[in-house]
């Protein structure tokens, strides 16, 4: 009996192997599916549209560049192109801070100042914890990922982590047990 196998390329993997060809509309095609993404992405962690804007711009000039980098074994397009938004933005300085006030049936300004000044000091003691495992803690309670897609993100294993998830939050706890 003759096994025939058909390995169909998905439409990343087509416009990435086009781009990598030469074709500038191809890789037009993925800034255009991707950019909004990776734009709400950023916006999300820096919360400053302008700044959004340009680390993204910033984002797809370095995937541009580094293109022939990618391994679609290793983790998605997406993931990737999230990959080098993290990179891009811990090298710039946090601009802006967006406050959500939640839970508040009335907000004074003693509530605000309070939520903002727990705020502050949250992102204060985030800031202060070992690289990866700010990037982990971002990725796992504002973005939402599970701990493959951060193990990919941040190019250590799902266990690991965890492990960087577990730590950075213990940290943070710890942090603010000691200043009560």
């Amino acid at each position: 009996m003759l096994v025939v196998r058909v390995f169909v390329k998905s439409e990343d993997e087509l416009l990435i192997s086009e781009a990598l060809a030469g074709d500038s509309k191809s890789y037009s095609l993925l800034f255009a599916k991707y950019w909004k993404r990776v734009y709400m992405f950023l916006r999300r962690r820096i919360h400053d549209n302008h700044l959004a804007e340009e680390l993204t711009q910033d984002v797809f000039l370095s995937a541009f560049k580094y293109l022939r980098t990618y391994n679609k074994e290793l983790s998605s397009f997406y993931t990737w192109l999230c990959t080098i938004a993290i990179n891009t933005a811990s090298k710039r300085p946090y601009k802006a801070l967006n406050l959500e006030v939640e839970g508040y049936t009335s907000v004074t300004p003693e509530t605000l100042c309070e939520g903002t000044q727990e705020l502050t000091q949250l992102v204060e003691d985030l800031r202060s914890l070992p690289d990866k495992q700010q990037h982990a803690i971002w990725l796992k309670l504002y973005e939402g990922m599970c701990y493959t897609d951060i193990s990919n993100m941040l190019g250590v294993s799902p266990g690991y982590a965890k492990k960087l998830v577990h730590q950075g939050k213990k940290q943070l706890r710890n942090m603010h047990d000691k200043r009560r």
